[in-house]
């Protein structure tokens, strides 16, 4: 580790620049902690664990970074993480879809999408109903209230995606847009 270590496993260097201590806003504190995570696992040639020089480690990294953001917006606003947000405006998008469907299409395993989905009724957000050609399937639709809700997050989580990819010129939004792309198909070609 940098700089010796200090309680909970902080770099004791970057100890004294916590934003908590700073009246900073929750997601502010949740990246630093994840940082400086991070950088206690740095060596002190300055290079990192090998694990950190994986693709697939450092997409996920970011993604959970990105997730964090999202999140304390969302959950600030509406109570709601990023999860309930895309189930929420994918059924808003296909009134009628089944939950095996909305699976698919949010990458969300079964249990935790009928947790999701639980919640999003309980409030008020969807509704659930009887498949018109098969009886025994159930349909969903957004509500009113879900369809209000679900336009205004999609709106603000347009403009957070604006602000967080602000740092990256518009060619560099677009490679990266791109190289994400081909990654993905090659996944789902199998090649």
């Amino acid at each position: 580790m940098r700089g010796g270590s200090s309680l909970k496993g902080r770099p004791a260097a970057l100890s004294y620049l916590h934003p908590r201590k700073r009246g900073s806003p929750i997601w502010i504190v949740e990246i630093f902690n994840y940082l400086t995570i991070l950088a206690s696992s740095w060596r002190t040639d300055g290079s990192t664990h090998l694990y950190s020089d994986f693709l697939t480690f450092r997409l996920d990294q970011t993604s959970a970074l990105l997730m964090d953001r999202a999140n304390a917006v969302y959950r600030e606003r509406w109570d709601l993480d990023v999860r309930a947000m895309r189930v929420l405006r994918i059924i808003r998008a296909e009134p009628g879809i089944t939950p095996k469907a909305v699976s698919q299409r949010a990458l969300i395993e079964k249990t935790l999408l009928s947790k999701t989905l639980g919640e999003l009724e309980s409030r008020g957000l969807i509704g659930r109903g009887t498949h018109a050609q098969d009886r025994r399937s159930v349909v969903l639709r957004v509500t009113p209230e879900g369809a209000k809700v679900a336009n205004a997050s999609e709106k603000a989580g347009s403009k957070l995606e604006s602000e967080l990819a602000a740092v990256l010129t518009d060619h560099e939004r677009k490679t990266l847009d791109q190289l994400l792309a081909k990654l993905a198909q090659s996944l789902i070609e199998g090649v």
